[in-house]
This record gives structure tokens, C-alpha cells and sequence, in this order.
């Protein structure tokens, strides 16, 4: 053996050949290696995280978390000593230390001797329950509590059924004993049912003098002048003795520490209560999840490993992680359902019991035979804390789960406060649910919420069923809806989410049932308009759409013609109707529908949302002149007094009506009023009319600038805009700013790489929310830049993909010609050149010339496109038509005008310099 070499179990370390297991090599990062190295030069000693920063990672700085991350790595490969407890000892705010039986060589002969044990584990092993599996996600947690421990000596552990208090309370145990003269004492409690004799069961197990029944003198009696740990484990069935007794132990025997694990506290003097939490989870929005990524959260680590200890051969996959992170979330990183649901695996695979959750008291038994009984499956261990609760408790409790994610106070009155149970006892209900961990509490801002684990509230969901009252509740739920979202007002869109955002199960389960047999279809006519705009704001409008059309469907086949609703439903649905499918029949239909009705029943509101729905219709066919006209009779209805949300929705859509005919300094002027106005927090406008007002406005001023000579201006309101889209988490402003204005700026001012991030950001994104009307936007700009460079038999290709389909099908032609002309066949330019002028047809009449097949007919339309562009105020446009007319002179000799007419315009721009046609225009003045 060389010189430094050891063993300890199956591994042998040496500083040349690494680590090795039964003679094989093991694979260890450089770090954790080194790591090792110094704990087991070391062993049994404290090394400090100080001496391993200074080891690891010379003349660097690095954050503690490094270490416990590779410490982590470490105990899970080296796995437990001969003693069941991990080779590396975590000591509270002092360090690491290698704990196990080393073994080194001698001198002389190569017998190997062996190192001690820490005096951490003497004597441990009859006196604790022993974690078989290694603990995961819980080093920080165990930490604190042992730091508490020693300052308070009253620590209470609890949490939900299945948390792992007792594993924690464990390994609290493990670390503090050593600090103790007379040890640890473990008693647990679960299978006691008479609390008399909780006194005599400790002092059984601490073998003390005495006991039987109240013998809670002679125990304090005896307890005193003892220095232990006593960890009592499952109280919540007794925990008035059990608050009496600690309250005795802690003024009779100071040098004794308790360590309690409960699902309700015990409200004793001078407990300090440690609310076990669960195991963290991916957050929901990570649909590229890879596994490696997958595991670095403890929940699915967990979880993994307990599947692969039930089968060697399993490992997760990149095709598998967002599942396995989804069925994580939902068992709310519980570590018992987690393991519950890791025995199923082998029967039905990853997928198979993620779509088997919502029969999760079904799927997630069979638990280990050595379990206790209220842990072996996942509704007894439910069932053991119901039957803790008294009457009013239990009303609560389950009228509380028809609520899905997090709630406040107020709603959970309105839904569950009717018959006998008043709102004093809905709070009362509340707070000791909580108490007993059946409700977590989440501090958030400035107001307090709650929330069921979804384990629990399937349970309570059961038990709400077998009462008769779903129906009651569901009805309180879907109308107390109403009148929040009613009354959701805000434009933006974090703001927004933290108060209404969660809320979109809720509004699911309440319009689900509405619909039902036992619903009420005039409350799921008011639940469909008033949560408008949370679907809106989240960007779920197919889902939506998909919604508004079944209670369509319903209001037109009532008995009794209900014309209000059907003008309301319309009025919502046909927007979301737009956004999933663009300019189709259909839509037209229900907005026309949406305006007559509201015509009819002189509702000027109504009659505003569906202008504005045609508005938008118009602009996607190209008919500019009806979207303009649309805007205008907008602006008739603004009201008296003007409704300030009104007239700022107004003003954004003049500006786009009058961009897209060609007025840029007309459009101008309302974007520069609706800047300057503050944004509006209150009237008609906020309610579902999708886009934020100032992401809207820089998108106007970026494609107004930049058409108007002012590319440095253009680019500054591009980029605000995509800055303030992007803060607003808002998918909607976000395609809206990339769509008609970021893409189109960025690739004008020749910043393409700019061009392929926003692009490709424009596709995702409406691939998450199908969002199909926003997508033709990001395919016309990717197809552009493909079009850039490539060889002319691919231009062929490219024309005839599906990509270019939708493209064309969408009416994006105009934009695409202004950014890939190679595209645009004559055929297609003709067609776009056919109506009235836009803000694109110098640009179209320019690229028609260059197809003109007679001098005259070429000059004609050069003629045309720059008299357009003059009169518009386009200069970028006359620039480009002016540098055509100069290639046209230079090919043919006519036209001798041209060079003054492009140094004229090139000199009228005193920006953007930088920019392709600008440095084009300069280097064709150069040749003249």
C-alpha cells in the first residue's frame, strides 16, 4: 500500500489512485475528491468550511453552499457506515468531520490499524430509531434545528402526516447527543391511546425510579438533575398531557432538552415551533426540464431514488424529467407520498401514474410492511389526522377544498361561511387547521394566505361529497369568483397575478360545474365575463375561447332568449377567437353578432369591446380603411364624462389604424398623447383589451421612427418596449411588441442576430399559449433571415414550405416584403399592390419596379413610390426608392435626376448611420 492510503467499508482511498469500491475505480469530481482527502487526514476531527475553502478553492471565494453541495454528492456515494449513519458528520456552524472506522497501514508489518469512532456515535444504536434511507433536501433544516436546540431547549417538529418529522428528529438527535451526559432518550408515542400514561412510558424508556399512572410528581421527581435529550415522537393525539409534562420537565430538569414531533403544536411555555416544510419542487413553468437539471431539487430526488431502489435498472430521462417534476408538484413534495408513489412505478411507469394522480388514494398505497399503519397508505395517514378534529373543524376543512391553490381569509369565508357555521368560526376553523398542519400559511406582501396540499384537499374533497353540500359551496365559490374578478382592474400584469392569478383552477372547477346538472348557467354567463381578463392576462385565450363557446352554446339553447348574455359572451369570446384562429369567418360572425346586439340594447360598452374586436379583425385582412373606421366610431362612444381607459384604448388604436394606412404623423401624435397620459388605473379599457398601454405605445414609436428616417429613436422604443413587455410577464404585450415593432426595427436596422433572439423568443412563446395569430409573425421574420443569404434554388424551397403558407394565408406579405423582397414573387406583389395606399406600398411599388419589364413602366413606378413616400413622410422609404433610381440610371443611363434626388435624401438624415440602406445609400453616392 502507498503512503497515505486507507480503507474504510468496501472503499479503499489513496492519494494517487483515487477512490475505489471492492477494488473498482470510483468516479468523483476533483472537489468532492479533495474534499475527502482532507476530512479523512483528518478523521474525526472538526475541519472547519474555512480550512476546506482554503484546500478546495485557493486564493477564490466561494459561497458555503458550494461545500454542501459536494458534501451532499459525497454521502450519497459513500452511502452508511458499519454504524448506520453517513461517513461525513455535519457539526452545526463549526464543520465537517469523517466519521466511520479507518483503516491504515503499519510500517512494519502492513497490519492495518483502526482509527476511533467520534464520540458522536457511542452508543447510539439501542437508543435511537435507526433512517435506513439516506435523507435528502434536509441538511439546512437539520442545522437549524440543532442550533435552536441548544438555545431554546423546547423544540417542536411539525408539519403535515408523512413530512418525515421523525427522520429529522432523528438526525437532530444524532448530532446533539454527544452534548448530553446522560444521552438521548427516544419515546414514541403513536401507539399509546391513554394519556395517563405518557409519564410512565418516558420514564420507562429513560429507565428512571418510579412510574404508572399520574405519576407525574415522582417522574419530575426523578427527571431532575438529569442532562439528556428526550425526543418524544407522535403528540398530536396527546398533546395536552404531553404540553403538562414538558412544561414540568423544563422547570424541574434545566440540563434536559425535548425535541417534540407533532402535527399540532403544543402551545407550551417556551416551545419554539419548526414548521417542517416540503421538499422543494421545479417551479411549474419549466417545460425544458432536463433530468440533470430534474435533480438538483430534492422532491425529485427523492423520488427517483426511490424508484430506482425498487428497480436497479431505472434512470430518469431528459423525455421524462417534466414529467417526473410534474408528478412531484402535485404530491406537493411530500416525502411519504413521494415514496408511495415511487412503489407504483414498476406497474405503470412514469407517465402512467402522473395521469393517475387524481386517484391518488387509489394509485398511492401499498407502503412497507414495517411501516406504521397510518403510514402505509397515503389515506390512512389522512384518516389519522381527521379523526383529530373536532365537528366544526372538519365543516371547514372539507368545504375549504372545493379552493385550489393558495386563498385568503376573505374567500374562504365566502365559501364556506353559510347555515350554522358563521365567519367567526370559519377563522376560528382556520387557525387551529393550521395549528394541526393541515393548512399551511404563506406570508405574501402585506397579506397572509393559506393552502391545502392536494393530498389533503382530494381527502377533504371525498369527505365534502358524502356530505350533500358540494353543490352549496361550488355555487358560494363560482359567485364569490364573480365578484373579485369582477373588480380586477389593474394593468399590470405581476401586480395583477399576485392578487387574481392563481385563481385560474378555481374559475375551471367553478365554470365545470356551472355547466353541469346541478349548475347555474346565469352564474357561468357572469364567471365567463368577469374572469375575461385573467385569461387574457395569462394568456390562455384558446382555453378561453374554448370556455366562452360552451356557455354560448348553452345561453342560445335555454328555453328563455337571453340576449344580454349572449351580447357579453360574444363580445369576450370574439377576440380570444382571433388570437387562436386569426381572421376566419367565424370570427367576424360573433363580433358583428356582438355589435348588433349591443346596438340593440343600446349597451355602450358592449358596443366598444366589439369595435374593438372588428378593429382587430380588419387589421389582420389588410382591411385598413375599416380598421381605421372601426377606431373612429370608437372614439364616438367614449362617453360623458370621458372614460379615461376608453379613451387611452382609443388613442392606441388610432395610432395603429393610422400607421397602417400610411399617416405617420397623425399616428404619431396619439402615440406621443398616450404617452404622456398616465396610465389609466381605472374605466372600461383594463378589462380584457389584452395589451399594456405603454408596451404598446414604444412598439407604435419604434416602426414610426424607423420609418420616418429616426433609426437611433427607433431602436431606443424597441428596446423599450421588449424591456417593459418582458418585465410584465404578459405574453401578450410581449408578441405584440415583438411582432410590430422589435423584429421588423431590429432587422431594418440590420441587427440580425437581435432579430433571430427576438424571432425565435416570438415562436416560443406563442407555442406556449396558442397564440397562432402572433406565430405568423415570428415565422415571416425566421423565414427573412433565412432568406438573407442563402442560394437562390433554396428562395424556391422556402416559398413553398408550410411556413410561407401561413405567412401568406395570414396576410403577412407586407411585412415580409419589407425584410425578404427575395420572397415576394411578382404575382404576390401584385396582389399586395391591389387596394388603396398603406404604409407599405412605396416600399411595394419600388420592388414592383424592379420586375417592370418596359423602362417607361420602371420609371413610372420609381415615380409613384417616392411621391407616395414624400407625401407620407417616409423617409427611410425614400431612401430606398432614391438609391433604386440611382441603380436604374446607373444601368441605363436615364433619369439623370437620380443622384441629386438620394444625396438630397441621404443627407436629410442625420441618425442611423450605421444601418444597411444608409451605408448602401453612401457607398452608391461614393461610385457617382
Amino acid at each position: 500500500m502507498e503512503q497515505g492510503e486507507v480503507t474504510f467499508g468496501p472503499f479503499r482511498f489513496s492519494p494517487m489512485r483515487g477512490l475505489l469500491k471492492d477494488g473498482m475505480a470510483v468516479k468523483v469530481g476533483s472537489r468532492p475528491l479533495a474534499i475527502l482527502a482532507l476530512l479523512l487526514e483528518q478523521a474525526g476531527a472538526v475541519v472547519s468550511n474555512r480550512d476546506i475553502m482554503a484546500r478546495v478553492w485557493p486564493d477564490l471565494f466561494v459561497e458555503e453552499a458550494n461545500i454542501r453541495v459536494h458534501i451532499g454528492s459525497l454521502r450519497k456515494l459513500l452511502g452508511k457506515n458499519d454504524v448506520g449513519t453517513d461517513y461525513i458528520e455535519n457539526i452545526p456552524a463549526q464543520g465537517y468531520r469523517f466519521v466511520g472506522t479507518l483503516l491504515t497501514p503499519t510500517a512494519e508489518s502492513g497490519v492495518e490499524a483502526a482509527a476511533p469512532l467520534s464520540a458522536s456515535q457511542v452508543d447510539l444504536s439501542g437508543l435511537l430509531p435507526r433512517n435506513i434511507d439516506r435523507l435528502i433536501g434536509r441538511d439546512e433544516t437539520i442545522d437549524d434545528i440543532v442550533r435552536k436546540l441548544v438555545e431554546k431547549s423546547f423544540v417542536t417538529i411539525t408539519g403535515v402526516g408523512g413530512i418525515g418529522k421523525t427522520s429529522v428528529a432523528i438526525e437532530v438527535a444524532q448530532l446533539s447527543a454527544s452534548s448530553h451526559r446522560d444521552g438521548v432518550h427516544f419515546v414514541d408515542l403513536s401507539t399509546l391511546s391513554d394519556p395517563t400514561l405518557v409519564c410512565a412510558t418516558i420514564t420507562q424508556v429513560m429507565k428512571l425510579p418510579g412510574g404508572g399512572k399520574g405519576a407525574l410528581e415522582g417522574f419530575l421527581t426523578a427527571v431532575k438533575g438529569r442532562d439528556a435529550l428526550l425526543i418524544l415522537d407522535n403528540c398530536e393525539h396527546l398533546i395536552e398531557e404531553v404540553a403538562v409534562v414538558v412544561e414540568g420537565i423544563l422547570t424541574t430538569a434545566r440540563d434536559v432538552d425535548i425535541l417534540v414531533t407533532s402535527r399540532e403544536i403544543l402551545r407550551a411555555q417556551g416551545e419554539w415551533v419548526y414548521r417542517l416544510p416540503p421538499l422543494s419542487v421545479p417551479p411549474g413553468q419549466e417545460h425544458s426540464l432536463t433530468a440533470e437539471q430534474a435533480l438538483t431539487y430534492p422532491a425529485v430526488e427523492l423520488f427517483i431514488e426511490r424508484v430506482s431502489s425498487g428497480d436497479g435498472m431505472f434512470s430518469l430521462s431528459d423525455a421524462d424529467a417534466p414529467v417526473a417534476a410534474e408528478l412531484c408538484r402535485h404530491l406537493d413534495g411530500v416525502p411519504l407520498a413521494l415514496e408511495l408513489a415511487a412503489a407504483r412505478v414498476p406497474l405503470l411507469g412514469i407517465h402512467g401514474l402522473a395521469a393517475s394522480l387524481d386517484r391518488a388514494f387509489d394509485v398511492l398505497r401499498g407502503g412497507r410492511r414495517t411501516a406504521l399503519p397510518r403510514h402505509q397508505t397515503l389515506r390512512a395517514t389522512l384518516e389519522w389526522s381527521h379523526r383529530l378534529l373536532d365537528e366544526r373543524e372538519r365543516v371547514v376543512l372539507r368545504r375549504l377544498s372545493v379552493i385550489r391553490g393558495p386563498f385568503t381569509g376573505d374567500l374562504a369565508i365566502g365559501v364556506t361561511a353559510f347555515g350554522a357555521l358563521l365567519e367567526e368560526d370559519v377563522v376560528e376553523g382556520i387557525s387551529e387547521l393550521a395549528k394541526k398542519s393541515l393548512l399551511s400559511v404563506e406570508h405574501r406582501q402585506q397579506s397572509v394566505q393559506f393552502r391545502l396540499l392536494e393530498t389533503t384537499r382530494q381527502y377533504a374533497a371525498e369527505r365534502l361529497q358524502e356530505s350533500g353540500e358540494a353543490d352549496v359551496v361550488c355555487r358560494n365559490l363560482a359567485r364569490h369568483l364573480c365578484r373579485m374578478l369582477g373588480g380586477s382592474q389593474s394593468t399590470n400584469t405581476v401586480a395583477w397575478n399576485v392578487v387574481y392569478g392563481t385563481r385560474v383552477d378555481d374559475v375551471r372547477s367553478a365554470l365545470e360545474w356551472c355547466l353541469s346538472p346541478a349548475g347555474d348557467l346565469a352564474t357561468a354567463v357572469d364567471l365567463t365575463v368577469a374572469s375575461a381578463p385573467m385569461w387574457f392576462q395569462l394568456s390562455l385565450t384558446d382555453e378561453f375561447r374554448r370556455r366562452a363557446e360552451a356557455v354560448l352554446q348553452a345561453v342560445r339553447q335555454h328555453p328563455q332568449p337571453d340576449l344580454k348574455s349572449e351580447m357579453a359572451i360574444t363580445a369576450h369570446l370574439g377576440p380570444a377567437l382571433w388570437n387562436s384562429l386569426g381572421p376566419a369567418p367565424e370570427v367576424s360572425a360573433v363580433l358583428l353578432r356582438s355589435l348588433e346586439l349591443s346596438q340593440q340594447l343600446a349597451d355602450v360598452g358592449y358596443q366598444r369591446r366589439a369595435l374593438w374586436g372588428l378593429w382587430l379583425y380588419y387589421l389582420a385582412l389588410e382591411k385598413d380603411h375599416d380598421a381605421l373606421e372601426a377606431a373612429e366610431r370608437f372614439g364616438e362612444l367614449l362617453g360623458s364624462p370621458v372614460d379615461p381607459g376608453a379613451e387611452s384604448m382609443h388613442q392606441r388604436m388610432m395610432a395603429l389604424g393610422l400607421i397602417t394606412v400610411g399617416e405617420f404623423d397623425r399616428a404619431r401624435d396619439f402615440v406621443e398623447r398616450c404617452l404622456r397620459a398616465p396610465a389609466p388605473t381605472t374605466g372600461s379599457s383594463l378589462r380584457g383589451y389584452q395589451f399594456e398601454q405603454r408596451i404598446v405605445s414604444h412598439t407604435h414609436l419604434a416602426r414610426i421612427s424607423w420609418i420616418q428616417g429616426q433609426p437611433d429613436r427607433a431602436r431606443e422604443a424597441m428596446h423599450e418596449a421588449v424591456e417593459l413587455a418582458l418585465a410584465s410577464r404578459h405574453a401578450l404585450s410581449l408578441c405584440f411588441a415583438l411582432s410590430l415593432g422589435a423584429c421588423p426595427v431590429a432587422f431594418w436596422c440590420g441587427d440580425y442576430d437581435l432579430t433571430e433572439r427576438y424571432a425565435s423568443l416570438l415562436v416560443e412563446k406563442t407555442s406556449e399559449g396558442s397564440l397562432f395569430v402572433w406565430r405568423t409573425y415570428g415565422l415571416c421574420y425566421q423565414l427573412a433571415l433565412e432568406a438573407r443569404q442563402c442560394p437562390d434554388h433554396r428562395i424556391a424551397a422556402l416559398r413553398r414550405s408550410i411556413r410561407f403558407a401561413d405567412v401568406y394565408r395570414n396576410k403577412r406579405i407586407r411585412m415580409l416584403a419589407t425584410v425578404a423582397p427575395r420572397l415576394i414573387t411578382p404575382a404576390i406583389l401584385d396582389e399586395a399592390n391591389d387596394g388603396s395606399t398603406n404604409w407599405a406600398t412605396a416600399e411595394l411599388l419600388r420592388l414592383k419596379s424592379e420586375n417592370a419589364g418596359e423602362a417607361e413602366a420602371a420609371e413610372t413606378l420609381l415615380r409613384q413610390s417616392m411621391e407616395i413616400a414624400e407625401a407620407q413622410g417616409a423617409r427611410s422609404w425614400s431612401l430606398r426608392t432614391a438609391m433604386s433610381m440611382v441603380r436604374w440610371h446607373l444601368k441605363t443611363g436615364r433619369n439623370p435626376d437620380a443622384p441629386s434626388v438620394l444625396s438630397s435624401v441621404h443627407n436629410s438624415f442625420s441618425e442611423g448611420h450605421d444601418t444597411p440602406d444608409l451605408r448602401e445609400a453612401a457607398a452608391l453616392l461614393g461610385r457617382l
